[in-house]
């Protein structure tokens, strides 16, 4: 069966990956040196393009995505994609040995055969991967992420955890007696693909397919914070597994959905964001009166309490709430302070991430730390607190001090330098006023 190398696929071809509209031909390799890169990565173009489309349409009809939200929702993914880099597919290794050593029956790579069990396996163990990140609470520590932001549109679908792999690939391992690794990876990018589209209001329904697939109005109700929407429609691609395990709930045309978590976060830190829950986890554990309500408040349902069903009671949840949305007052310049910025950080994530790096494991690690600061810095910017433009300002000048001793790898272009500092000594100066206009209003505020 011949398969498509990076450099052939068509834009055509392109897009159907992001609605799993593929062939197996086209998709079937013999193993893991001959995959190509991954699907994820080759579609931040198509991610790019489908979110501006979709604020395009969203400010035709009047309405407005909020900025600051989408983008910590990419700056969730990239953390994420820092995370994979550093596991470098060690959660993997334990596929790779089932199969080559306890295989029970190897299906041949090149059949379409092969091929529908793989997409069908990968989706269902998918469900109970979700189930599993919804309804036991320190797999939910991790997914609780992706619930926390309170817009839904197409950016939130890459607000990602950087620990969930950790609870995930465990629910594959019965693939690996059966399903070549390959296949496994393909069918796994397929399907998170497929669910970036779903992550929209623009879209009511589908007709006779929302009795079939996952869709944008079935996961709407997924990330609901009203009563009727909690623990409900954990599927992938197809809805049918929900329906099958009595997970399925229709989205009702009477309740306003509200997004985001039942205890909502009040900050924008995304490392906090990322972390936070796992000191709830065990600030709950800590205060059972015994070892079985112990342990079981870190298997349980994140809403368990002694004396409550597994889930917990959602009773106290409303079904219609109100509630304002995150979001303290800033200057709209914070976002042209802000872009640059990110932007940066997305270029370094892929040059240190990239198979040509050439820097070694130390130097990138000690890149990525410095990277999860700068975003945890554009975090407490949006916060406004007192300490964020002092912060921001040492960060800008050790970057200086770095950048005039630091080598580029002969990749970068030789210009690169001269604009770093330049952004770096402008930034530094836009921090130093911050800071000075914190001080002031501190003073006033004491007076």
């Amino acid at each position: 069966m011949a398969n498509t190398t990076m450099e052939e696929v068509s834009l055509a071809e392109g897009l159907g990956r992001m609605f799993y509209l593929v062939t197996p031909a086209s998709t079937s390799y013999p193993d893991l040196a001959s995959l190509p890169k991954a699907y994820t990565q080759q579609a931040a173009p198509y991610f790019l393009a489908m979110t501006i489309l979709e604020w395009a349409v969203l400010w035709a009809k009047g309405e407005q995505a909020r900025f600051s939200d989408g983008l910590f929702n990419v700056i969730h993914g990239l953390i994420m994609t820092m995370m994979e880099f550093i596991m470098k597919g060690a959660l993997f290794s334990a596929y790779l040995y089932i199969h080559a050593n306890h295989t029970l029956y190897a299906l041949p790579w090149d059949s379409v055969v092969t091929w529908v069990v793989a997409g069908l396996a990968i989706d269902f163990c998918y469900y109970w991967v979700h189930r599993a990140h919804h309804e036991v609470n320190v797999l939910w520590a991790a997914h609780q992420v992706h619930h926390s932001s309170e817009d839904y549109n197409l950016s939130t679908a890459l607000r990602q955890s950087a620990f969930q792999g950790f609870g995930s690939w465990p629910f594959y391992l019965p693939m690996a007696f059966f399903v070549p690794p390959a296949q496994a990876v393909i069918h796994k990018e397929l399907n998170l693909l497929y669910q970036f589209w779903i992550h929209t209001e623009l879209v009511s329904n589908i007709g006779p397919l929302e009795y079939i697939l996952n869709t944008a109005s079935h996961h709407r109700v997924h990330h609901g914070a009203n009563r009727y929407c909690l623990d409900k429609n954990y599927a992938g691609v197809l809805i049918i597994w929900d329906r099958m395990f009595g997970t399925f709930e229709a989205e009702r045309e009477d309740v306003k959905l509200v997004y985001g978590l039942v205890d909502q976060p009040q900050f924008w830190n995304p490392v906090a964001h990322q972390l936070h829950y796992y000191g709830k986890v065990w600030e709950k554990a800590a205060s059972m009166p015994d070892w079985t309500s112990f342990f079981s408040a870190f298997v349980k349902g994140p809403g368990w309490f002694p004396g409550t069903e597994r889930l917990g009671d959602i009773t106290f949840v409303l079904e219609n709430p109100v509630r304002a949305k995150y979001g303290p007052a800033h200057s709209p310049l914070l976002h042209l302070y802000s872009l640059p910025h990110f932007l940066l950080t997305f270029l370094t994530i892929e040059v240190v991430t990239g198979p040509e790096s050439g820097l070694g494991q130390t130097t990138s690690l000690m890149v990525i730390l410095y990277l999860l600061w700068t975003l945890t810095n554009i975090g407490l910017l949006y916060e406004g607190g007192p300490w964020a433009w002092p912060v921001e300002l040492t960060r800008c000048l050790m970057t200086l001090v770095v950048l005039g001793h630091l080598s580029l790898p002969s990749s970068i272009p030789s210009l690169a330098p001269t604009v770093l500092q330049g952004v770096f000594t402008g930034s530094a100066a836009v921090a130093g006023i911050g800071c000075l206009r914190a001080t002031m209003g501190n003073k006033a505020a004491m007076d």
